[in-house]
């Protein structure tokens, strides 16, 4: 029987003063532990969850305090969770309950609802780790290899350190000459002079990334190259090409990283250049800028990523979708919906295939799959099911429509998360009413979530997912739109008015899109009950 323990975070007085965290703490005697603490990010807090998990021997945590957005993007809540792999507690078995943003912050003042919300967010939190089967790790021997994809000046500087540590670097650029700026070449002179007399440094000019698989430590990348494809084997890649919105669109388009309304690349962590992947890193656009400060902002990327690469080996939870052979019809759907190549049929065995080197999890092979064979394995149905039933009853309990937000995991959370922070309830904020549901992408929506949510009890359901080109997933975001006329026929079928189903493209930072939009709604649910 799984042993799961709840730690709360007073997070040192930000929840606290508006949720009673030790009152919420006894009500979960049924767990193997319950703990508060004043922080996660305090090293003795850390070290009591650790011996706690240790003692306890259990093998899933929830953590109920800031959002697992953030949680991540300090280096405090990063060291927190690879501990608790490290103990044992599978990556596929730790949750997070953002009371701080959806109970304490929503709430402020109101004890009474906060406290309720915070129950329900953690009752969400528990029912993921109870859902959700341990994901197997793979472990890799990182390569001493990068790929640096454009000469833009950022980029040389960095194959240079990365020779200087002994790395083996391919450079690919799309032109047939280096793409940094004039002004700075003569400061780059003993830079190439180094990079074109080194055995361990490749040039491939007129060429592209054709396809990228693999993960963090050992990528397997093919160069389109004027004298044919070519495979190269690395375990990072930095994006060096300047500030040319098409280039940048087309590395996007294989390495998924995140970019802001320019099309520029956007850190997705608190250090510059970082990416959701921690192979992936991409490096300063502004090619006018003081060559010293580029050098400094090239170090920054090349120590981070070189010291992610310099270890024996790096663990990666295995969290992609799962196929279920009894009810496989091996129809191939799975195949066409893929957008990343991860799915093929086994003629053999007549069974959908999963290659786990390109599998996202991004959840579109789950809701077009005819037989419901598939399913996410951070993701399960079975928990999202449950978690829209638990966030049902755990709206703020006042006269205003519920609301259900599907937030997914790019740019409709981030946005959610800017709406939560201290600038964003300056401007407004996020409304009390309203229930948020994090699943991996739009494309993983399915139907059936929007009719439950309906038919638990919500008045209005909202999806927030990327702009297009923006999606780590590529076609998630198109893919719920070519659904939505399916979704608003079938709740016609059901008499339920398909505006109170609202499907919108936010940017990352676009917190007001998300405010104006579920203003908009709670605004005309009120009035139809008004006259209803």
């Amino acid at each position: 029987m799984m042993k799961a323990g709840l730690f709360l975070s007073r997070d040192d007085g930000v929840i606290s003063r508006t949720v009673d965290v030790d009152a919420l703490a006894t009500q979960y005697g049924h767990l193997a532990v319950t703990r508060v603490c004043d922080s996660f990010f305090h090293a003795p807090d850390q070290r009591a969850i650790l011996d706690a998990v240790a003692l306890a021997g259990l093998d899933a945590v929830v953590l109920a305090g800031p959002s697992e957005h953030t949680f991540r993007q300090g280096l405090g809540g990063t060291h927190l969770v690879d501990a608790l792999e490290s103990a044992g507690v599978n990556a596929n078995r730790i949750s997070f309950a953002d009371v701080r943003g959806n109970a304490a912050l929503a709430h402020r003042g109101d004890k009474v609802r906060a406290t309720a919300k915070a129950k329900s967010l953690i009752d969400v939190a528990i029912s993921k780790v109870e859902h959700s089967h341990p994901v197997e790790m793979l472990q890799v021997a990182p390569r001493r290899a990068v790929l640096i994809a454009g000469t833009a000046a950022g980029g040389l500087i960095a194959a240079g350190e990365f020779v200087a540590k002994g790395y083996r670097v391919h450079i690919v650029e799309e032109g047939n000459g280096l793409r940094a700026a004039p002004a700075l070449l003569e400061a780059l002179q003993p830079t190439l002079a180094i990079l074109e007399s080194s055995e361990l440094v490749t040039f491939s000019f007129g060429s592209t990334v054709r396809d990228v698989a693999g993960t963090h430590g050992d990528y397997t990348i093919v160069i389109a190259t004027p004298g044919g494809d070519r495979t190269i084997h690395v375990g990072g890649v930095v994006i060096a090409a300047g500030n040319d919105p098409e280039s940048l669109r087309q590395l996007r388009h294989q390495f998924h990283f995140g970019a802001d309304r320019d099309g520029m690349p956007r850190s997705d962590g608190p250090i510059p250049g970082t990416t959701s992947d921690p192979g992936i890193w991409f490096l300063p656009t502004a090619e006018d800028a003081d060559f010293g400060a580029t050098v400094q902002g090239v170090s920054t990327g090349v120590l981070h990523l070189g010291t992610s690469l310099d270890v024996n080996e790096i663990l990666h939870p295995m969290t992609v979708t799962d196929v279920d052979a009894s009810v496989c019809g091996a129809c191939g759907t799975c195949v066409k919906t893929c957008a990343f190549g991860a799915s093929r049929i086994d003629l053999a065995s007549r069974v959908a295939i999963i290659d786990a080197e390109r599998c996202r999890g991004c959840g579109n092979c789950v809701t077009a799959c005819p037989t419901g064979a598939r399913d996410l394995a951070a993701f399960p149905r079975a928990y999202v099911t449950d978690a829209i039933g638990i966030m049902a009853g755990g709206v703020a309990g006042d006269d205003s429509p519920k609301i259900l937000a599907i937030l997914c995991r790019n740019c409709g959370e981030r946005a959610w998360q800017i709406g939560n922070s201290a600038q964003g309830r300056a401007n407004g904020g996020l409304p009390p009413n309203v229930m948020p549901l994090l699943l991996e992408c739009g494309g993983s929506v399915d139907t059936q979530y929007v009719l439950y949510a309906f038919a638990k009890g919500f008045d209005g359901v909202a999806v927030f997912v990327c702009q297009d080109e923006h999606c780590h997933n590529v076609v998630g975001n198109t893919d719920l739109q070519r659904r939505l006329g399916l979704f608003r026929s079938v709740l016609r079928s059901r008499h339920i008015d398909d505006d109170r189903l609202r499907v919108v493209q936010v940017y990352c930072d676009d917190a007001q899109a998300i405010h104006d939009e579920l203003k908009s709604l709670t605004e005309a649910l009120t009035a139809a009950s008004a006259q209803a």
